[in-house]
């Protein structure tokens, strides 16, 4: 007894002196010391605080993309005042709007004369800015990011993005809207009341899915005796190759990706002997368009599909017509919702597309930055536009001792000039959300999941058809989007990109070249207006169009 309570006093002791350091260390990373060189080469102390005010206010100029003519002005706003209190004035150098502003940051950088700051620039302006070498390196002042904001930046997603954007060892860009690679999953959603009126079972196998998409054209699945709906819906006018409706989930069943990423790129990965190559020339391709043939001869994909957009697919998926379609896990928020209404049997099911032997299809992961920020290689204070950020994430993080819920409200608060999130709070925040419901017991769930489990919990009391989608979206059980997501899906399934940057001005140049060849093929083929050889025929055409130029670029570039 008496050595058991030595023990238990010891590691008490222990534990109260491994807190204490830990609590001095991140007081410390707060504000600390590190050793550089000035520009005579010598070794000198700097203090570096990421919280610290400027005893003489320094200047930082910075363009806005403004949202509406009933924007508050960044002069005299909420945000204007709180950098003011640390000693930072900015001044807004050009604003634009969405329409403009594309237009007007070309203008600023074909001139080069671009602000200290420029805020959300996609990948074509991002390179443009990194090859004419008119950016700063963001690594030199890493050491001035708040503790949060480096957790953020370089741990998980935040450091795969970091990672897309380092060129040379140098961080061109500071990524923002950053999620978990697991959100790039595009499940296939399945009436499974259909799959109950027939006897049918949740389809495990490429074989079972196409034995479902019949089964929904020629069984009545709604039992209205009449021949009136079908199995697979595809948005072929704009979607075929890119986002939900398309196909893009639906290729992962063979375990390759020719279709593309929002930012229009490629999917490159290693063949047998450890070679890089674009996952179009994979015979896989060919075995899934073969499918797809298949099942529009025999009328399981609808005859218009060349010409359905996204009104027609969900018109048809809310209209009890089509049973099965590829999405992401928005889908019962807003394009399957209606169902319900229709049918109050309705029931969707989301899963992951089945594979030929019952395996786990992969979940393509290409680079997670869509959007950034970009620091001027002239401005005269780098450091200032860190504690900007490190001042915007206290003012609107919830975890932070300075949050301010007006700060996250820019029409109260004003635009906040720069601001990150972080990368893993969408997860974080369901599996919160998960572990409420499945207790029944929201004391401590995610205070901005709160309105998600009362509706979820409503509707289980109620069944008010309006408060489906919550339901079928969140509820923590097998079929469900978000648990799809955040809850079945593990990390072990991304396969990620074997190009993992930013797209090179030949991609941005030429990847529009093969949407359209790619579309119009794959069109072609599923029609049965052309053969399945014919796919090999537009990869040729592609390659001397563009495709083996970057794929070489990709091949030399990984050496």
């Amino acid at each position: 007894m008496g050595r058991k309570f030595f023990t238990k006093m010891i590691s008490l002791v222990l534990i109260t002196c491994m807190m204490v350091t830990l609590f001095a260390g991140c007081k410390k990373e707060e504000g600390k010391e590190t050793v550089k060189e000035d520009t005579d080469n010598k070794k000198v102390t700097e203090e570096i605080d990421p919280f610290g005010k400027y005893e003489e206010p320094v200047t930082i100029t910075a363009a806005i993309r403004t949202a509406g003519t009933n924007q508050i002005p960044f002069e005299g706003s909420m945000w204007d005042k709180k950098f003011k209190e640390y000693g930072i004035n900015v001044e807004i150098a050009w604003s634009a709007d969405a329409s403009q502003f594309d237009n007007r940051l070309n203008t600023s950088i074909a001139s080069g004369d671009i602000p200290d700051i420029l805020p959300g620039i996609s990948a074509q302006p991002m390179s443009t800015l990194v090859r004419g070498d008119m950016v700063y390196d963001v690594s030199k002042v890493f050491d001035y990011l708040s503790t949060t904001n480096k957790k953020w930046l370089t741990t998980g997603a935040g450091a795969d993005a970091l990672d897309s954007v380092t060129i040379d060892g140098k961080v061109c860009i500071i990524p923002t809207n950053v999620t978990d690679l697991i959100n790039n999953c595009f499940p296939l959603f399945v009436r499974k009341d259909w799959l109950d009126n027939l006897g049918l079972e949740i389809p495990k196998t490429i074989d079972d899915f196409k034995n479902v998409a019949l089964e929904f054209t020629k069984n009545d699945p709604d039992k209205n005796n009449k021949n009136d709906t079908y199995g697979l819906t595809i948005m072929g006018q704009t979607n075929l190759i890119m986002d939900w409706g398309g196909l893009y989930g639906f290729f992962g069943g063979y375990g390759v990706q020719p279709c593309t990423w929002y930012d229009g790129m490629l999917f490159y990965s290693k063949d047998d002997d450890g070679n890089v190559v674009w996952d179009g020339t994979r015979p896989e391709v060919k075995e899934g368009l073969q499918l797809l043939q298949d099942l529009y001869i025999e009328g399981a994909i609808a005859r218009d599909f060349p010409t359905m957009d996204g009104v027609k697919v969900m018109e048809d998926l809310n209209g009890g017509k089509a049973g099965m379609v590829f999405g992401v896990r928005g889908l019962p928020m807003w394009a399957i919702n209606k169902t319900i209404l229709n049918d109050p049997k309705a029931e969707w099911y989301a899963m992951n597309m089945p594979t030929k032997d019952g395996s786990h299809a992969p979940i393509f992961a290409f680079q997670p930055v869509n959007t950034g920020y970009a620091i001027s290689k002239k401005c005269k204070h780098p450091e200032a536009v860190i504690k900007m950020l490190n001042i915007a994430t206290a003012m609107t993080d919830p975890e932070s001792p300075m949050f301010n819920p007006d700060f996250r409200d820019t029409t109260v608060s004003g635009p906040s000039i720069i601001g990150i999130t972080n990368p893993s709070y969408e997860r974080v925040s369901n599996e919160s959300l998960f572990e409420a419901l499945e207790k029944k017991d929201k004391t401590n769930i995610d205070k901005y999941m709160v309105d998600n489990y009362d509706k979820v919990m409503e509707y289980i009391d109620t069944k008010d058809p309006e408060l489906w989608r919550f339901w079928n979206a969140y509820y923590p059980e097998e079929g469900h989007a978000w648990y799809l997501t955040f809850g079945l899906n593990k990390p072990d399934m991304l396969k990620k990109n074997e190009w993992w940057a930013l797209p090179t001005d030949s991609m941005l140049s030429y990847l529009p070249i093969y949407k359209k060849l790619a579309e119009e093929t794959m069109t072609k083929i599923i029609t049965n207006n052309a053969p399945v050889s014919d796919w090999d025929k537009m990869v040729d055409e592609w390659n001397e169009l563009g495709g083996d130029k970057i794929t070489e670029e990709v091949q030399n570039a990984l050496k």
